[in-house]
């Protein structure tokens, strides 16, 4: 069975148990493991300043929330409404397995990664904790 053949909502629904499951046992790697397989949409707001203002052909440009004295902040959302639901103008999004996203983490500056910003189920990692936690393993 391939990925594709998979309904999307199956995922998403992955995602947001796996959030669930880390708000009550931040510890849970089965939980860590199930949302870093997960796909999420990383938000491509005009307002944003972007970790990488000239990306290169396949390479992503970041959102970043820039309100100090909290760090700078890159939100992603594991479904399209609750994108739009913190993120009213925003209309363009990229998907990315969360996974792929932490194992390219940015390493020269302090990005937090806000999965689900503004939703009760929403988690912040620090910027050491992103690779850390959801990068894939190497066996």
């Amino acid at each position: 069975m391939r990925d594709d053949d998979i309904p999307k909502e199956l995922f998403v629904a992955a995602a947001q148990d796996a959030l669930r499951d880390l708000n009550t046992a931040p510890d849970d790697q089965a939980a860590l493991d199930a949302l870093a397989g997960c796909d999420i949409l990383v938000p491509e707001p005009a307002d944003f300043t972007a970790a990488d203002n000239t990306p290169e052909e396949g390479r992503l440009s970041l959102p970043v929330i820039d309100n100090p004295p909290q760090p700078r902040t890159v939100p992603v959302f594991t479904s399209a409404e609750r994108m739009v639901h913190t993120l009213p103008d925003v209309y363009v999004s990229h998907q990315v397995q969360l996974g792929l996203l932490a194992a390219n983490w940015p390493t020269d500056e302090e990005l937090a990664l806000a999965i689900d910003l503004g939703h009760h189920d929403g988690l912040i990692l620090a910027s050491h904790g992103v690779r850390a936690l959801l990068a894939p393993r190497r066996r």
